[in-house]
């Protein structure tokens, strides 16, 4: 991670070069603190035009400074992209010259006439935002357009769509709707209103098919094949919910919610995961009745007994969670992620915290079958022991955590392997007391 990086930087004597993109990043906030910092901006058209112009002169070319701006603004101020084309525009040129040593000119008017066969490709300038505003938008400006303008600009929005094909049908998908509702504000009779109703259901039937496409691409079987019809689909959303004269997307388009979305269902499947598998020493159920059936049970009987107007009734509180096998986790921080109301005393956040440190004190004080499951869901002393000491390594060099997640409880967390421990030798105990008390009686009938 960043933080052994940063130790590499401090104790080696050859150059580090770090290369970073997002300077802003949290990651690369902590690590310039040990690097010369040098920002770096891409040259402007005239600097690269001046460059070029006598890189010419010494390559044996007239280059005209405004053919030399306009090469180096439809190579998007590349300058490798520059001297490529140069290097094509002087091989064509002498493969048609009929004297071998004549100096090879590049005029501004003879630019433009070949500016398609060297310049570089004006989707690849275009980034992803503005490439999904593009389908989007649909057939913006093609009102009294011909067949084959259509044409060209439906081919250039396909084109848009694999600017980043892994991304685009998620912005597209998160957009769309705000082209119509722009569209819905500004209708004034209940036939405009109805027609705009019947454009979102259109376009929302053509997400949905590109959604089963899309499936089947990157499904089990990926049927790449289907990506261009993919696409094609895509651009038929943003035509629909465009219009027929095109529509209007206000604002900067939003980035696709989808992705926190899907994190967080990651995250709660893995907590009804584990407290499926702490569940299991009594109950033999899926995760979906868990969710559905027993955590708001636990959730409405726990909290009568925790806020009990008599007071807090830990005892019986922490028999329940032992006869379930539930951790203090299972209850104070779980049960809590899948509160769907928005009234926060009804999660167990709200609690007093006296109320919490007393149950904390109790439940420590005793032995719980759940503690035993944590070794086995593969977290021993030794890894916390060792994950501490990285946290405290990185925490001194002020390095952001990387998984960008809250840190556990390392106090817990050693209490927690204390009891589990304890839980662990008082069964060998019990086991080893058996054993005596059984071979106790078995000299006991030998004598008799």
């Amino acid at each position: 991670g960043m933080a052994e990086l940063i130790k590499i930087i401090k104790t080696s004597k050859i150059p580090i070069i770090c290369i970073c993109n997002d300077r802003q990043s949290p990651k690369v906030r902590s690590l310039a603190n040990y690097c010369l910092d040098l920002k770096f901006s891409r040259p402007t058209k005239s600097i690269i035009a001046r460059r070029a112009v006598e890189i010419g002169h010494h390559e044996n070319m007239d280059i005209e400074p405004n053919a030399a701006e306009a090469l180096a603004e439809s190579c998007g101020n590349d300058i490798r992209q520059v001297l490529n084309a140069l290097q094509m525009w002087a091989t064509k040129a002498k493969g048609s010259a009929s004297n071998p040593g004549e100096r090879i000119s590049m005029k501004y008017k003879e630019f433009k006439d070949r500016s398609s066969e060297i310049g570089k490709d004006e989707m690849l300038r275009v980034s992803m935002f503005d490439a999904g505003r593009m389908i989007m938008e649909g057939r913006r400006n093609l009102k009294d357009a011909t067949d084959e303008a259509k044409k060209v600009n439906f081919l250039k929005r396909n084109d848009a769509f694999f600017t980043d094909y892994g991304m685009m049908g998620l912005l597209v998908h998160q957009n769309y709707p705000k082209v119509i509702s722009n569209d819905y504000k500004r209708a004034t009779s209940v036939k405009e209103k109805q027609d705009l109703a019947n454009r979102l259901a259109d376009a929302t039937e053509a997400m949905s098919d590109f959604g089963v496409l899309e499936n089947m691409v990157r499904g089990g079987d990926q049927h790449w094949e289907l990506l261009t019809s993919a696409a094609a689909l895509c651009v038929q959303t943003g035509s629909i919910a465009g219009g027929p004269n095109g529509g209007f997307l206000p604002g900067f388009p939003e980035f696709p919610g989808w992705l926190g979305k899907n994190s967080s269902k990651g995250k709660h499947d893995r907590l009804l995961s584990e407290m499926q598998h702490h569940m299991n020493v009594c109950v033999g159920v899926s995760n979906t009745e868990i969710r559905s059936s027993y955590i708001p049970a636990f959730r409405a009987k726990i909290m009568k007994l925790m806020k009990d107007p008599s007071g807090p009734r830990v005892g019986e509180c922490i028999e329940l969670m032992d006869e379930y096998g539930l951790s203090r986790e299972d209850v104070f921080e779980t049960m809590d992620e899948f509160c769907m109301t928005k009234n926060e005393n009804a999660k167990f956040s709200s609690i007093d915290s006296k109320v919490r440190a007393a149950f904390t004190r109790a439940y420590n004080a005793g032995n719980h079958k759940s503690q035993a499951l944590v070794a086995e869901q593969g977290v021993d002393a030794k890894k916390r022991k060792k994950v501490k000491k990285v946290k405290e390594e990185s925490a001194e060099l002020g390095v952001v955590n990387d998984d960008g997640e809250d840190d556990d409880d390392d106090e817990d967390d050693e209490e927690e392997d204390l009891g589990a421990q304890a839980f662990m030798k008082k069964r060998k105990a019990a086991g080893k007391k058996k054993e005596s008390s059984a071979a106790a009686k078995k000299k006991k009938t030998k004598k008799t």
